[in-house]
């Protein structure tokens, strides 16, 4: 049996390299660590963590839109550190006109899902307080969307600031 010790990388399919690297550095925040253009692909990670955790390879304009239908990824995810980072993630992503899919509290994580350039599926998440999951029947199984309207009354308070 193999045992992996973690997840080392992800290698996805962009159409247009540039500008997918516009999109991953400008807006997630990620560096590059190394690009290969005679390959048309590029290697990122954050907080310069490993030699890459992520890679973009150009396929061309010409490539299908990811279909929710079919088998294949879902979408992956990228960890952030408290409730502040994840406040500050949905307005970055509405000021860079990012579409976002939904946000929602899963029990375990509160979550935005949202698109990069190629249509595929993101997610920036916040891992819940231990003492809160505790106290869920499932916490898998948590569907109460979030709301980052932060003009409402009251909401700084209910989403944990």
């Amino acid at each position: 049996m193999i045992h992996p010790d973690r997840i080392g990388h992800l290698v996805i399919k962009v159409r247009n390299l540039e500008r997918s690297r516009r999109f991953y550095t400008e807006v997630l925040g990620l560096q590059l660590m190394k690009e290969l253009p005679e390959v048309k692909i590029i290697f990122l990670a954050s907080n310069r963590r490993d030699h890459h955790e992520l890679a973009l390879a150009e396929v061309g304009e010409h490539a299908g839109a990811p279909n929710q239908s079919d088998i294949g990824l879902a979408h992956f995810a990228f960890r952030l550190n408290n409730m502040d980072d994840l406040r500050d993630a949905y307005r970055e992503l509405k000021q860079h006109n990012v579409s976002i899919c939904f946000t929602v509290n899963h029990g375990v994580t509160r979550s935005i899902y949202f698109l990069d350039p190629d249509g595929n599926q993101l997610e920036v998440y916040v891992d819940n307080p231990p003492e809160e999951i505790a106290e869920m029947c499932n916490p898998y199984l948590g569907l109460e969307k979030l709301d980052f309207a932060l003009e409402e009354p009251g909401l700084r308070d209910y989403l944990g600031g």
